[in-house]
């Protein structure tokens, strides 16, 4: 069976889910948010990267008795979904949830993959439909790929009527130039009462794409969370 090459290994919880959670990380990405915390991963080649083989992960799931693997990025939907689907199954026959954090922007791989997953973070990034050109990989019609995000939540929505032991998460990072006051309430507005949304807090690192920015201040953030609390009690902050 083939699988994509793994870039990275995260041992840690990924938050949002349980402390047995271990993260893998998959290279490419369609989009080049300034604030990415993995720009390497974009380009893992380029950056003379070592896959990391798949054993190495069975072995660290069970080192660790890890009852989830959550699979990141990059972009996991940029993988061919054959490759993304022999990953997710692999993971599976090891008595493992699988969850995927995702930018929601390739809806056929999404949709492909979504029935075998336990649990999703999809992304919103910004209400601008000119920022989401701003970061595209490409020629993206900027109000097409906000379109494909919500119809991917949409979509999420339904799997958890479907099935409540799903869950999800939607996740915003405070960078300020994409993310203001304004950002949050039309965010908001797309936002479900109880729906779990995470507000994280933007930080400059040495790897992202843009230093120039600082982070949000606490008041400021504690303003913008109490904005997103108006929308759903399940709003909180994360500090990643």
């Amino acid at each position: 069976m083939e699988f994509p090459e793994i870039y990275g290994l995260n041992k840690c919880s990924e938050a949002g889910v349980d402390i047995f959670a271990l993260s893998i990380f998959l290279g490419n990405c369609n989009l080049r948010c300034p604030y990415c915390m993995n720009a390497k991963l974009i380009n893992p080649i380029a950056h003379k990267l070592k896959p990391i083989d798949i054993k190495k992960v069975k072995e660290a799931v069970e080192e660790n008795q890890s009852e989830w693997v959550i699979i990141s990025g990059g972009e996991p939907t940029c993988t061919p979904v054959l490759l993304l689907t022999n990953l997710i199954t692999e993971i599976k026959s090891w008595g493992c949830k699988v969850g995927l954090s995702t930018n929601g922007t390739n809806r056929g791989v999404f949709e492909s993959v979504l029935p075998l997953l336990d649990y999703v973070a999809l992304d919103i990034k910004t209400s601008d439909f000119q920022h989401y050109v701003e970061i595209g990989a490409g020629n993206i019609n900027s109000i097409d790929i906000l379109q494909e995000v919500l119809v991917c939540k949409t979509i999420l929505v339904q799997k958890k009527l479907d099935n409540p032991d799903f869950s999800y998460e939607i996740r915003t990072t405070l960078y300020p130039p994409f993310v203001s006051e304004k950002d949050i309430n039309e965010i908001g507005g797309l936002i479900r009462i109880g729906e779990e949304w995470v507000l994280q807090q933007f930080r400059v690192t040495s790897e992202g794409l843009d230093k120039s920015i600082s982070p949000y201040t606490q008041q400021e953030m504690d303003n913008l969370f109490k904005l997103a609390l108006k929308y759903t009690i399940n709003a909180s902050v994360r500090y990643i």
